[in-house]
């Protein structure tokens, strides 16, 4: 979509457009707004002080720094009577809810902290009346509702709702929440791993691995190679740290109790193995016989 219409720049409509205006599939904005900006529209709004008084189609125009053309029209919107230029898509942000035929594509507006996003055709009202919040929204909160907004208009997802002409409820609290389910999940799924300098310049991928490589310890012998497995004739050490300057060890069985004695074991092989720094871990099954193996890391692609 190149070219968005959006109706009503009062608290939602201003937020819609400063987000959508930074996407950058789209070249032209079209704003529909009769009124002006008063004291009262500051608080929640993106309008300045320094704007009241303004039209809001110009104070927008101001607001957008975006390299996209603007197009404002300072009338009231009725529809089928307004004459707009051809756009991609039609969105209503008014806080008037009224009968809307097949011009408007969307409606938005919140309640109760959902962002409501109505692509259905052809409603009727039983009669028109002006929209209220009924809690507070800060600014932050408009905002976060005109981002979740111009994401999907932007999207693939509005062709298919207008598709099936389906109304979509948003809950503006819904960042904060994916936010701490990632952190818990997170917390929940973390190695415990204490990082030093050591690990950060010799191992790489290291975390990736260490669950697995735990497990199969407490079952069998762990062999560790230095550079391909297969590359190579190799000396077969039974003991750690009796691995100095060769190309093969074994970390015995049930030796390692938690991701520290891991990284600990591996580091004392690395580290004796002479001007070679980097390494990346990998864990591989060759033909059934899992092992370890350390490859010099290059840097090359």
């Amino acid at each position: 979509m190149n070219r968005i219409a959006v109706i009503g720049l009062g608290t939602l409509g201003g937020a819609v457009c400063k987000n959508i205006a930074t996407m950058d599939a789209i070249e032209e904005l079209v704003i529909i707004d009769y009124d002006i900006i008063e004291s009262k529209n500051i608080h929640n709004s993106v309008y300045h002080v320094s704007q009241i008084g303004d039209a809001k189609v110009d104070a927008l125009t101001e607001l957008i720094e975006n390299d996209i053309n603007i197009i404002p029209i300072q009338e009231k919107y009725k529809e089928g009577k307004t004459k707009l230029p051809n756009c991609d898509l039609i969105l209503d942000c008014r806080d008037v809810v009224c009968n809307r035929g097949n011009e408007i594509d969307v409606r938005l507006y919140i309640t109760e902290k959902i962002l409501i996003i109505d692509c259905r055709k052809n409603i009727r009202t039983q009669h028109n009346y002006k929209g209220a919040y009924r809690n507070e929204l800060s600014k932050s909160e408009l905002n976060k509702a005109g981002f979740f907004a111009s994401q999907i208009i932007c999207s693939n997802q509005i062709t298919e709702m207008q598709r099936k002409q389906s109304v979509q409820k948003i809950d503006l609290n819904i960042l904060p929440s994916i936010i701490d389910q990632a952190m818990k999940k997170n917390d929940k799924d973390r190695v415990d791993i204490i990082y030093d300098s050591d690990i950060g310049d010799k191992l790489h991928c290291l975390e990736e691995n260490i669950e697995p490589i735990l497990k199969l310890s407490k079952s069998k012998d762990i062999d560790v190679f230095i550079g391909e497995r297969n590359s190579d004739p190799f000396k077969k050490i039974q003991k750690i740290p009796q691995f100095s300057k060769t190309k093969y060890a074994c970390i015995p069985h049930s030796s390692l109790k938690n991701s520290n004695d891991l990284i600990k074991t591996l580091l004392n092989i690395v580290k004796e193995q002479g001007n070679i720094v980097n390494f990346l871990v990998t864990l591989r099954n060759m033909n059934g016989e899992i092992f370890i193996e350390l490859l010099e890391e290059t840097g090359a692609a």
